[in-house]
């Protein structure tokens, strides 16, 4: 029996924020989204508090004062950076894994390991990335993906942080007390229809008829009921696959009103998007450009502005995007408008290998695909927007309110650490 498993760092941003503001430990922190809106991670000092996840900020502000809760601003370059050293951490003890998301990892050992071994390798890991990144962390084992992801609930709550659910025994009592709707890929109407079969928990649900889940729930139901039952049917994607549509926005963090500001803020979606594309090396044959204004204050009231544009040729190329972004805005812009968010969505994306050549149309030449990647070359090593088209603006004060963020202290010269030495 192969050996899945689900690394999951606990409380990722928070336990971002930890990292190197040792003194947070045992307080109260929460971290909040674009704007500053909602609580998006929570410490568990925090939950113990009520706060929700989700929470609008403005509701729980006086709460946060009152009982000394740390409240942080998204540090989205810090969290990515730390995120990295954690897979970092994950591919050096194993060649077999699978990012799922910025804070989790699924690792598959062979079946010639004893559960045992696995469970001591998992210690190891886990013990490794607390040393070497700094990051608590949680870890599952089970037979398959579905009951890994079990697993890493229950190891939240373990001592030890490692839980194993690879005795059917033992699965089957933990499965009794799952709730249906805690199972990986149980959505509300899901979960509804799982009610209407007179399924409450993971175990009932296992213990259904296989023709009769395929019949109520289709291919997706029955995949995982075999998962539930310990039998495998997702196997590891250690290549992500190349997204289909790419998209880019932000809301601004104090309303837009003059096209040369959301032009620039539209500049800056494209270069964002562009260099997505060119990570997965693909193209796109056309793109949204759109934004959101508001047109009644008191009710929240939006209205959408935007149109589609297609390339003459599938392209990555950031300039000629960034041109056309912003001959599409000029065709909807309506002066005396609030603009509050404003975003583009690459569309019809396809591989760079399966685009024809034009005869008609002029190809970027060697030159400028070349310069493409060593802009983002440098991106990458020295930060982002290090380098940076002019039309994206230098001030950029439309950018998302963020009052509360952390030093990026791993991906910004100016704010590294300072360590201080006392003398002798």
């Amino acid at each position: 029996m192969s050996h899945y498993v689900l690394v999951d760092c606990n409380n990722f941003y928070v336990s971002c924020e930890r990292v190197f503001n040792p003194w947070l430990e045992g307080r109260p922190v929460i971290v909040l989204s674009n704007n500053d809106g909602c609580v998006v991670a929570r410490s568990q000092e925090a939950k113990q508090l009520g706060i929700a996840m989700g929470e609008p900020f403005f509701r729980i502000k006086d709460l946060c004062s009152c009982r000394k809760v740390v409240v942080y601003s998204s540090n989205y370059q810090l969290y990515g950076d730390l995120s990295e050293r954690v897979m970092t951490v994950v591919a050096s003890m194993t060649q077999n894994f699978q990012v799922y998301s910025i804070d989790e990892a699924f690792v598959w050992f062979p079946s010639t390991m004893s559960s045992q071994e696995v469970v001591d390798r998992c210690v190891a890991l886990r013990r490794r990335i607390r040393q070497w990144v700094g990051i608590p962390t949680s870890v599952g084992i089970a037979p398959s993906k579905t009951l890994a992801k079990i697993a890493t609930k229950l190891a939240k709550k373990s001592a030890s942080g490692v839980v194993d659910l690879s005795c059917p025994s033992l699965r089957r009592e933990v499965l009794k007390g799952v709730p249906i709707r805690e199972v990986w890929g149980i959505g509300a109407r899901l979960e509804a229809k799982c009610h209407g079969m007179g399924v409450q928990t993971a175990w009932d649900f296992c213990e259904k008829n296989t023709s009769l889940i395929r019949r109520h729930m289709g291919i997706v139901g029955e995949r995982m009921l075999w998962e539930l039952r310990g039998i495998s049917c997702l196997p590891l994607e250690e290549e992500a696959p190349s997204k289909k549509s790419i998209s880019c926005s932000r809301s601004f963090g104090k309303a837009v009103e003059d096209q040369g500001t959301l032009a620039e803020a539209l500049s800056f979606h494209v270069a964002s998007a562009c260099e997505k594309l060119r990570q997965q090396n693909s193209c796109a044959r056309a793109m949204c450009v759109y934004a959101m204004a508001v047109i009644d204050s008191s009710t929240g009231g939006r209205r959408c502005f935007g149109t589609t544009v297609s390339f003459p040729s599938p392209t990555n190329n950031t300039p000629d995007a960034i041109y056309r972004a912003k001959e599409a805005l000029s065709t909807w812009f309506c002066p005396g408008q609030r603009y509050k968010k404003c975003g583009v969505i690459m569309i019809d994306v396809i591989p760079e290998t399966s685009v024809d050549p034009d005869l008609f149309v002029e190809e970027p030449s060697s030159k400028r695909r070349h310069i493409l990647k060593t802009v983002d070359a440098l991106n990458e090593r020295f930060g982002k927007n290090t380098i940076f088209y002019g039309a994206m603006g230098v001030g950029r004060e439309w950018q998302m309110r963020c009052e509360s963020r952390s030093r990026r202290y791993t991906t910004c010269w100016d704010e590294l650490a300072v360590v201080m030495a006392k003398g002798q």
